[in-house]
């Protein structure tokens, strides 16, 4: 009988900053980010709230990751993609699993 992980969801770890910008199809600059690592990690929502800022509806999602630990970790310069969204990295621990909260 085969046990499920529990590093259940794919993530990946970019610098935080552009490396570069192309122009798109339309004429636009898009950036472009220098991918670290992908990998499984275990992705917890921690809260979710909408609230009113300059007359526009902003949605904060806070999410609690868990990966294992790796010769490249993250650090505060790295942002986090998961399921097509990016996510800023608000605190991290590192040690035999990598925890870390995220906010986009």
């Amino acid at each position: 009988m085969s046990r499920g992980s529990k590093y259940n969801a794919r993530i990946t770890v970019q610098q935080s900053k552009p490396a570069n910008q192309t122009k798109g199809e339309t004429g636009g600059l898009t950036n472009v980010w220098t991918t670290l690592f992908t990998c499984w990690a275990k992705v917890v929502p921690a809260s979710r709230s909408k609230r009113l800022l300059y007359g526009e509806v902003v949605y904060n999602e806070f999410y609690e990751v868990e990966m294992r630990g790796r010769e490249t970790n993250i650090d505060a310069d790295c942002r986090i993609v998961y399921r097509g969204n990016a996510f800023q990295i608000l605190s991290f621990t590192i040690g035999d699993v990598v925890n870390v909260d995220m906010i986009r």
